[in-house]
């Protein structure tokens, strides 16, 4: 069995993260199937090739949509790209959508599109799609929306993270029904390498700052948190380092947050950055962290999923379900008020065993929703493995 790992990549580690535990549920459930990856400028062929997987040639949309043709192309032809290291999406046997955020205004059209043109064809062949749990909308009134909300009709299971993800769906997708299941992150359950922590000088009395940059880019609305974010952010910092704290900045995604950090860095006058290549290891530098202050959803994600205190800013709606899952709403910082952000940092500071005594006992219920998802999940790719 063959299964494309849709939306995923190596240079953002939360979604090489997320890559890592789809990985980890596959080989335990069905340790036949291969995964097949599309290469891209986060995701080149050296990455795909030592991760083991396929490369899945796609060349959607206008003016030859050569993904549609690829079910013409001769077995001959397949077998020798196969030589290759190259499927097409004739080969594929199934999807996982694991995009994150993909699907909404925010990011334009072409993927709502181009999702919906695959969706309606897979489908068509008789191919399970799954979108597992991540953030959608809010959509507009478009073609492209349309479309991808009728394509949605042959979705196996569509997974949200979040209640305002499942409510602008249902507004553009009311039938969807049992099919539309609201569920914690992937990652949430799934094991960082503790020993990391230490080979970067991290531990309990080390401030962790996880920067992201559409905190300041379009994709933020809010026009005040763009201006006041990077100076919030140095406050931060130098609060933490006047509590004693050894303060370290994440780079998290790579290229994308290099120069914010780097920025970052200059205005607290010291701190170094972390940029660790290994998400399993990021996801543990973060787990022996004494605070961790993040921008960047993963971010957040492994902090409060390890019971490390986490202040956390939000640029998109999905951030709020993930504090409130945890018990942590009152940490995320609602505005870039400097003197209020202050006030939280030292509210978490002041009672940080309470704080992780609280994000610990909040995981094994979102951990055992994530296993009860994958139960689903299997289910809709067995068919198919059986075939």
């Amino acid at each position: 069995m063959l299964i494309e790992i849709k939306g995923v990549q190596f240079v953002n580690k939360g979604a090489a993260l997320m890559l890592e535990a789809i990985r980890d549920r596959l080989r335990r459930a069905l340790p036949e199937a291969e995964i097949a990856l599309t290469p891209g400028v986060n995701a080149p062929f050296q990455s795909i090739a030592k991760f083991g997987a396929w490369h899945r040639f796609s060349a959607p949309g206008a003016p030859l949509d050569l993904d549609a043709l690829s079910y013409r192309l001769p077995q001959r032809a397949r077998g020798l790209m196969r030589r290759y290291g190259i499927v097409t999406e004739s080969d594929v046997d199934a999807v996982l959508d694991a995009s994150g955020f993909a699907y909404g205004v925010a990011w334009g059209h072409a993927a709502l599109a181009g999702t919906a043109r695959e969706l309606t064809r897979l489908a068509r062949h008789g191919k399970p799609y799954v979108f597992l749990p991540q953030a959608f909308g809010p959509f507009d009134d478009s073609a492209a929306t349309r479309r991808f909300a009728r394509a949605l009709d042959s979705a196996a299971l569509v997974c949200v993270r979040d209640a305002r993800s499942r409510e602008h769906l249902a507004s553009i997708a009311p039938t969807l029904g049992e099919r539309l299941a609201v569920v914690p992150d992937v990652t949430i359950g799934f094991a960082g390498s503790s020993e990391s922590a230490a080979r970067h000088g991290v531990d309990a009395r080390t401030a962790l700052i996880v920067p992201n940059v559409h905190m300041q880019d379009e994709r933020n609305p809010d026009a005040a948190w763009r201006r006041g974010y990077l100076p919030l952010l140095t406050a931060l910092a130098r609060h933490l380092a006047g509590r004693g704290f050894a303060v370290r900045i994440v780079n998290h995604a790579g290229t994308a947050d290099a120069a914010l950090c780097a920025a970052l860095a200059e205005a607290t006058g010291s701190c170094p950055v972390i940029s660790e290549p290994d998400p399993l290891a990021l996801k543990g530098v973060l787990g022996g962290a004494g605070l961790v202050v993040s921008s960047r959803y993963h971010g957040c994600v492994n902090a409060l999923s390890q019971a490390v205190p986490c202040l956390g800013t939000a640029w998109s709606h999905k951030y709020a379900a993930l504090f409130d899952d945890f018990g942590a709403g009152g940490q995320l910082l609602a505005s870039c008020d400097v003197a209020a952000g202050l006030r939280a940092l030292d509210d978490v500071l002041d009672s940080r065993d309470a704080v992780a005594a609280r994000l610990s006992a909040a995981r094994p219920a979102l951990v055992a929703r994530v296993d009860a998802v994958w139960t689903r999940v299997f289910d809709a790719l067995r068919p198919v493995a059986a075939d």
